[in-house]
This record gives structure tokens, C-alpha cells and sequence, in this order.
């Protein structure tokens, strides 16, 4: 009797013991899925910011390159304005004896 009492003691202690560790192992699984989910989640959204700004980049050369093909198209009174444009307002540059005013307002 003794024994048998011994023996059940044992084997449930060793399920005990086994449901323990499986459900450890459980948790610590379910941790780590967690985990990788949440960094997943994080790196799609910046890979969704990192092609909206590619995107953008693509609208801003398409709008260059439509600029570029009218520009070949101009005759050489067109031509001239385009290349007095450009001059002034992306290398600042001015006319002999013009006066420059520039906004220290930053506006």
C-alpha cells in the first residue's frame, strides 16, 4: 500500500513537474512570438515610410524630366527666360546693377 501511495506521489510529481516546464516553455515562446511580431510591425512601418519618400522622390524627377523635355522644345527667346529662371532662383544670381532684397524673416 505503501508503495502504491509512494508510486502516485511520484508520478505526479512528475506530471506536475512536466506540466510546469511545459507550460514555461509555453510562456517563454509566446513571449518571443510576441517580441517578433511587435519588431516585425515596427520595421514594416518604416519601410512604408522609406517608399513614401521614394515615391515622393519619383513624382519630384517626373515633374524635372516633363520640365527638361518642354525646355528641349523651346525656341531660343523661351530658352533664354528658362536659363534667366533657373539662374536666379536656384544659383541667386541677379542682374548687373539689380537690386536684390532678401527676406531675413525666413518666410
Amino acid at each position: 500500500m505503501k508503495k502504491d501511495r509512494k508510486n502516485r506521489r511520484k508520478k505526479s510529481d512528475g506530471k506536475k513537474l512536466f506540466r510546469a516546464i511545459l507550460s514555461g516553455v509555453l510562456v517563454v515562446f509566446a513571449f518571443y512570438v510576441v517580441i517578433t511580431l511587435v519588431h516585425q510591425q515596427v520595421e514594416i512601418a518604416e519601410k512604408k515610410a522609406q517608399l513614401d519618400a521614394l515615391n515622393d522622390e519619383i513624382i519630384i524627377q517626373e515633374v524635372k524630366n516633363d520640365e527638361m523635355k518642354q525646355v528641349n522644345e523651346y525656341d531660343d527667346s523661351e530658352n533664354d527666360a528658362y536659363i534667366e529662371r533657373v539662374a536666379r532662383e536656384e544659383f541667386d544670381y541677379s542682374k548687373q546693377g539689380e537690386r536684390v532684397f532678401i527676406n531675413v524673416a525666413g518666410e
